[in-house]
This record gives structure tokens, C-alpha cells and sequence, in this order.
């Protein structure tokens, strides 16, 4: 099934639009795109006082932030050449689709691709498509009727109305699928929005945007006003026995299984067989809760509201899920919650908005169609190189942990040993063909892929687990800039989008593309052995294989990280949370430190390259190849909204910070005790 995520996702907001006669250019990548480059320093600036200065001053003064973009960096400018990209390859399939063999990439990629830009049919047939959904819901006579709807929700919409069960590999045993009992999707898209009282600017303006969202579904606006404050309120309540995001980073907050008796017994209101019903599923005899908080929340909700509030409350959610698919009435509507939220309030054009669409629905038909046109062989075995060699680089640094025991530095050989990587796309890619995929009837097109992706994951609940590559649609599709990795798989996947400039620029010197692909490699190795992957064995399996002594010397570690970033004042007032980017933290320190290591083992194989170029050393070159990396513009709302929630610090934070704890970092610049830049050794992470 499609990951699930409740955090707010803001790829429209940092999307841009481009004049039409230029949308099909591939854009090239210079130094104003982040490419590696001495245009982008401050040469004037002592690296020892501001090292992000030094290293991205040029650029910094130089380029500036679009109004109608909430964010530029790397990311977004890898972004916009992807976008290019897929745009003639869709082109090219909306030309090819009616001729196109029924069922091929080409014929559903073209067809989704026509139905998604035919607004006029669109607009049309306006709010009829929802019509069937509304009917079961205004059918909905009482709780168990209402039991027996969320859960068939799930097929419907692929999203979450009030709680529900999703089945994923068990944290314990990764070759068998459990059952997860999960909490809610909220209708608000704002974590951060529950941190302030109802009644603050924010609310009142996502209460307000979600009223004329209604309005524009067709409600009265008195009564658009009521709903949409019933909702709100709602949503704030469901929201309150939710786990906080630092509390949700640890698997012993997710991973709690019990028998499905005593989870009944939390929610009497509802009857959680009946929602099994209508899903298709029959009760198991143990479920693993996620959210050991939730449903007694939710059963107060129940009790107290009437089941007419309930039923609008799941009407707003359908309206909600599907308001992208319906025309141009909404369009307004979700500008202005992108201004509320980013401060941006202009959409990116159709053509854009489709290819986030055929990601989640469409994912692997379109990156098959996309990797046949873009990504070279070439590519990927020099990427796959890359891999072995950060691999060999950390197994070598293992040997060198001292505050490891020797039974826990084998367990942690043994994990990095067996850890597998897979780079660009899978071998075998999921088979859609039998989804009917018509050019005018999006709507119907998005319910049957739906319902076919969660079938097809229901179908595979009894048997072994068996992971699909490249398939997770918000983390690792062949056409998503981006690597992850799998606790469950004890691996990571390099997707094909990623391997471009800026990130791979293989025709500079080694340093550049190493302290940059390499460590975005080293990142994702790194966390398997993080705050959290450490806590999963070699075989992907939730259990414990350190040592008491080992544990309480890795949290000491772990600790200096959430110490250097709370420390860390983002906006005038406003400082990170160190706890929650602990994680991605780490694996930052892992991958520069690893992607250096395996340079200065590269260069000692090739010392021909190991040579100063443009006045720099290879040292200094990865260095500042790793800071002009993290060159990033954004809005103060972006920050609040999105980075101050997400386990992500913002990159003019990861610009340096990884940086202070590779002991050749100050010798390279010359940094000495005292100066700004100056992390005194003991405040060095040595973990890895």
C-alpha cells in the first residue's frame, strides 16, 4: 500500500510556474543552481567566523528567492530540471496514448495525463463525481454504521477518517506483515497549528479557508461557516491524543502489539470488527497499536458528538481528499491555504500539478517511461561504485570505534555487511496493467488505481513479506530526488531522479561528486545506525543487540547533536528542536564523515587526482562541494510550517553543522580554538 503520511506536504508551494514556450527546455546547472563552484564563495570572510558564508556568499548575494516560490535550493533546482524532464515525456505520451496499447505505461500515463489537464470536462461535471460517496455517507445511521464506513474509506480514498487499520511489515519480524491500528489524517494541514490556542491568527485563517472551501463544494456560507468550525474543533480534539513528532521517532511509542480484545476495549463506541468488515478483513488476534493514546480520544468524540456532526465531519474529509480532482472551483481555495501556510499564494500550472498526480498514482508506469528516456547505464554503475566504496569506508571505520564492545562492534558489522542497495530503478517493476485508465473520468481513475493498490496489499497480508523495490511513492520512486533508507529491509534505494547535477556531477574532480552523491550514500547508511535504525537488527527486525554500555555511550554521543542543535536559533526567537533532527543529523555526520573517508581512499588509489585545483586542496574542495550543497532561500512561514515539524533541519543548518565534527574540516581552513566555527573535541560526535 501507499505510504500513508499525516504531515503536511507542501510540493505545490515550492513549485514553480515557467512560461509555457519554455516548460519543455531542460534547464541546464550552473553556479546559480547550486553547481559546484568558487563564484559561489565569500572569499573576504574568514571560513573560521562563518563558514556558510564563506562557502555560499557568492550565491547568497547573488541569486535571489522568486516571490512565487516559498523555497529554493539544490532540491528545487534538481526540481525544476526533473519537471522539464517528465513534461516531454508526458507530452509524448498524451500524443502516443490513443494508439498506445491498452494497459502499457504509455497508453495509462497519456490517458491519466489527458484527464487531469481537461478542466472544462472537469468543471463540468463539477461535484457530481463525489455524489456515490456522499450517498454512503448520508446513509450512515449509527455508529456501527459508521464503523463499517471508515474502514471501507481506506479503499475509497487511500487516507484515514478517524482512525483505521493499514497492514505493513511487522517492525519485529520483517518477513511477515501485521496489522497496524493507526490514528487519523487530520483535515487542517498544520502540525504546528495545535501548538497555538484555537482562536490565534492561524486557526481563524485555516477556519476561514476550509469555509470557503465548502462554499466553493456548494454550501451555504452560514452553514460553510458551521461546518467548517465543527471541524476545526474536531480535528483539534483527534489531534490531542496524538503522538507529538519526537514521540512518534521512537519505535517503542509505534511498535505496541496487543491483542485485539484490548484494543477493542479502549474504543467500546466503535466496533472495530465491524470496521475490519469493511475493509475485508477479518479480526486477527493481535494488531500492533501506533498510537497508544488515540482511540480513547476518539471514543470521547464519539460519545459526545451526535452522529450527524460525525457525518459532516466525513464529508469535509471526502471533499477534502478529492478537491485537486475536481476543476478549477478549488484553485483559489488552495492558494490561499498555501499563503496562509508558506506565504505563496500562486499554483504552479496543470502541466506541473499532474506530475506530482502520477507519482502517487501512477508511480511506476511513469518512472519506467521516465528512466527508458533520461538515466544511462553509465550513470548507474558509477553511482553503484560509489555505494561500494562508502560501504568499505564505514566498515573500515567499525574497527576503529573505541567505545565499542566487541560484541556489539560484530552485531554492527554483520548489519553493515548484509545491508543491500539497489540505485535508479527496480528489476522488476509492479504490474498495473490491468487498471482501466480512461482520459475522461479522472475521478474514476484515481478510485480504481486506489483501489487496486489497496487491494493488492490486502491480497498479500497472509503471505511472506516480499519488499517491492522503488515503490514507496513519498520516498523512493525512480523519478523522486531523493534516497532512503529501510529499517524493515535493512537497505536503501538511490532513485534515478537524484543522479544528476548538482548532486552527481561525475565530469568534476572526485572530491566534488564524493562529498556530495557520496554522502548523501553515507547519509542513508548511516541510518541504519542511527537513534532510531540502531534499535533494528540485521535482519530488519526491531530488537535490541547492544550492550548497556554501548547504548549509554551512543545516547551520550547522540546527545551532543540534540545539545548543537538547540543551541541553533533558525529565526529571531525561534530555535531548533534537537530531539526531533537528532536522526537526520546523525546520518549528515555519518555521510560527510564516510564520504571523506572514502575519498581519501580513492585518492590514495589514484594519486594523480589527489592534486590542489584553483588554489584548494581535495579537502577543502569536498568541504566547501558539501556546504554550496546545502544552499537554501526560503520564507519564515516555510520554516515554521514545515521545518520547525519535520525531523529535516533547514539546510543553512546542515551546511555546517555536519561539518564540526570531522577533525580535518579545521585543519583544511585553518580553524583553531576560538573562532566561531570552533566545536571544541568533546563536543564531537565520534559514534560512527
Amino acid at each position: 500500500m501507499r505510504y500513508l503520511t499525516y504531515s503536511l506536504l507542501l510540493c505545490l508551494a515550492i513549485t514553480s510556474a515557467s512560461p509555457a514556450n519554455d516548460r519543455a527546455a531542460v534547464p541546464e546547472i550552473g553556479p546559480d543552481q547550486l553547481a559546484f563552484s568558487l563564484e559561489n564563495m565569500d572569499k573576504s570572510v574568514d571560513p573560521g567566523t562563518n563558514f556558510n558564508r564563506y562557502a555560499l556568499g557568492g550565491w547568497i548575494d547573488r541569486v535571489q528567492r522568486p516571490d512565487d516560490r516559498a523555497l529554493i535550493d539544490a532540491f528545487d533546482f534538481m526540481g525544476r530540471r526533473l519537471t522539464a524532464q517528465m513534461e516531454q515525456t508526458l507530452l509524448d505520451a498524451a500524443a502516443k496514448s490513443g494508439t498506445a496499447e491498452k494497459g502499457t505505461p504509455l497508453q495509462q500515463v497519456g490517458a491519466f495525463y489527458t484527464a487531469f489537464m481537461d478542466v472544462a470536462t472537469l468543471d463540468a461535471k463539477g461535484m457530481t463525481p463525489l455524489d456515490p460517496e456522499m450517498a454512503k455517507i448520508d446513509a450512515i445511521a449509527d455508529l456501527g454504521d459508521l464503523a463499517t464506513y471508515i474502514g471501507y474509506y481506506l479503499l475509497v480514498a487511500e487516507d484515514l477518517a478517524l482512525t483505521g487499520f493499514v497492514p505493513m511489515t511487522d517492525m519485529a519480524d520483517s518477513k511477515r506483515n501485521a496489522l497496524y491500528a493507526v490514528g487519523t489524517s487530520l483535515v487542517l494541514p498544520q502540525q504546528n497549528l495545535y501548538d497555538e490556542p484555537a482562536g490565534s491568527a492561524l486557526d481563524l485563517a485555516l477556519r476561514k479557508n476550509l469555509a470557503d472551501m465548502l462554499i466553493a463544494a456548494g454550501y451555504e456560507a452560514g452553514r460553510a461557516t458551521t461546518v467548517s468550525n465543527l471541524v476545526a474543533d474536531i480535528d483539534r480534539e483527534l489531534h490531542g491524543g496524538l503522538l507529538t513528532p519526537v514521540e512518534a521517532t521512537n519505535p517503542a511509542n509505534t511498535y505496541q502489539p496487543v491483542p485485539f480484545a484490548s484494543l477493542q476495549a479502549e474504543i467500546p463506541e466503535l466496533d472495530l470488527t465491524a470496521m475490519l468488515a469493511g475493509l475485508g478483513m477479518k479480526a486477527p488476534e493481535t494488531v500492533v497499536k501506533s498510537e497508544p493514546r488515540y482511540l480513547p480520544v476518539l471514543g470521547k468524540v464519539l460519545r459526545e458528538r451526535p452522529i450527524e456532526e460525525i457525518k459532516d465531519y466525513l464529508k469535509v474529509k471526502l471533499i477534502n481528499r478529492f478537491k485537486s480532482y475536481l476543476g478549477s472551483r478549488f484553485e483559489a481555495v488552495i492558494a490561499e491555504q498555501q499563503k496562509i501556510l508558506v506565504g505563496i499564494d500562486k499554483l504552479p500550472p496543470r502541466e506541473e500539478r499532474v506530475q506530482n498526480e502520477l507519482k502517487t498514482f501512477l508511480g511506476h508506469p511513469v518512472s519506467r517511461l521516465y528512466v527508458e528516456r533520461y538515466f544511462s547505464d553509465e550513470t548507474r554503475a558509477k553511482s553503484a561504485d560509489m555505494v561500494g566504496r562508502v560501504k568499505s569506508a564505514f566498515l573500515a571505520r567499525i574497527e576503529t570505534r573505541d567505545w565499542l564492545t566487541e560484541a556489539t562492534r560484530a552485531a554492527a558489522k554483520d548489519k553493515l555487511e548484509k545491508l543491500t542497495f539497489e540505485v535508479g530503478y527496480p528489476e522488476t517493476w509492479i504490474d498495473m496493467s490491468g487498471v482501466e485508465v480512461r482520459p475522461d473520468d479522472l475521478i474514476g481513475n484515481i478510485q480504481r488505481l486506489i483501489a487496486f493498490d489497496v487491494k493488492r496489499s490486502l491480497d498479500k497480508f497472509d503471505d511472506p513479506v516480499e519488499h517491492e523495490s522503488f515503490a514507496n511513492v513519498q520516498a523512493t520512486l525512480p523519478i523522486i530526488i531523493n534516497a532512503a533508507y529501510e529499517t524493515s529491509i535493512n537497505g536503501f534505494e538511490v532513485p534515478a531522479a537524484i543522479l544528476q547535477p548538482p548532486a552527481f556531477e561525475v565530469e568534476l574532480d572526485a572530491p566534488v561528486y564524493f562529498c556530495r552523491l557520496g554522502a548523501v550514500l553515507g547519509h542513508e547508511m548511516t541510518h541504519g545506525f542511527d537513534s532510531r535504525g540502531r534499535q533494528y537488527d540485521a535482519a530488519g527486525n526491531l530488537r535490541d543487540w547492544w550492550q548497556p554500555e554501548d547504548t549509554a555511550a551512543f545516547t551520550r554521543e547522540a546527545e551532543k547533536l540534540v545539545e548543537q542543535a538547540n543551541a541553533y536559533e533558525v529565526l529571531p526567537g525561534l530555535k531548533l528542536n534537537g530531539a526531533l533532527t537528532v536522526t537526520e543529523n546523525m546520518a549528515d555526520v555519518g555521510g560527510i564523515t564516510l564520504a571523506y573517508a572514502a575519498l581519501q581512499d580513492y585518492l590514495a588509489e589514484n594519486p594523480k587526482e589527489n592534486v590542489d585545483i584553483d588554489g584548494f586542496s581535495p579537502a577543502q574542495r569536498c568541504f566547501l562541494a558539501w556546504a554550496q550543497f546545502w544552499g537554501m532561500k526560503t520564507t519564515d512561514g516555510m520554516i515554521r510550517s514545515v521545518f520547525m515539524s519535520d525531523v529535516h533541519a533547514p539546510s543553512m543548518y546542515r551546511s555546517v553543522a555536519a561539518l564540526k565534527h570531522v577533525d580535518d574540516f579545521y585543519t583544511a581552513f585553518d580553524i583553531t580554538e576560538g573562532d566561531p566555527e570552533w566545536l571544541a573535541p568533546e563536543k564531537r560526535v565520534r559514534a560512527w
